[in-house]
């Protein structure tokens, strides 16, 4: 899932980066996009809102700005971000999902593991599904039981915690 987009963070096509539409800037074929360092992830995504007012709205842009924070081991800003997409979120297993991330980051694996088992049918069935999100979660569920709260860590489908 891992692009490096250093060309495009050339001075030259950051203007074209900002110019391009909500889906094209934030997704590619194989899911959001993510840069090779994610300080310039975070950079680039910020500009991108503040030159596309209405993509500050946008739940999903919002979220990738958070892992991108977590990803650059800026978890206090990353949390306060992901707390404000859980507030707005209607979808059930988006919920649960960004609320387990949440408390992966904190470290705080007792809620975690609550939320988890509460949930764990849901899970599985996504899981069983390979719901990439489903297997996100049992990744930073097998890394938070071994005190690895590194998201570069966690944040994969096939885990090696």
């Amino acid at each position: 899932l891992l692009e490096n987009w250093r060309e495009y963070l050339q001075e030259e096509n950051i203007d074209h980066m900002l110019q391009m539409s909500l889906h094209d800037f934030d997704q590619t074929s194989q899911g959001w996009r993510k840069f090779a360092n994610p300080a310039d992830q975070v950079e680039v995504i910020k500009k991108y809102i503040e030159a596309n007012p209405d993509a500050k709205k946008d739940q999903v842009l919002a979220w990738h700005l958070g892992q991108a924070l977590a990803f650059d081991q800026k978890v206090d800003e990353a949390v306060k971000t992901m707390e404000e997409v859980l507030k707005n979120e209607s979808i059930q297993f988006n919920k649960i999902y960004y609320e387990l991330t949440i408390h992966f980051l904190r470290g705080e694996m007792d809620k975690f593991n609550k939320l988890y088992y509460q949930f764990e049918s849901e899970i599985d069935k996504f899981f069983e599904e390979g719901i990439t999100n489903a297997l996100i979660v049992n990744c930073m569920k097998q890394c938070g039981e071994k005190s690895n709260f590194d998201y570069k860590s966690a944040y994969t489908s096939e885990c090696k915690c």
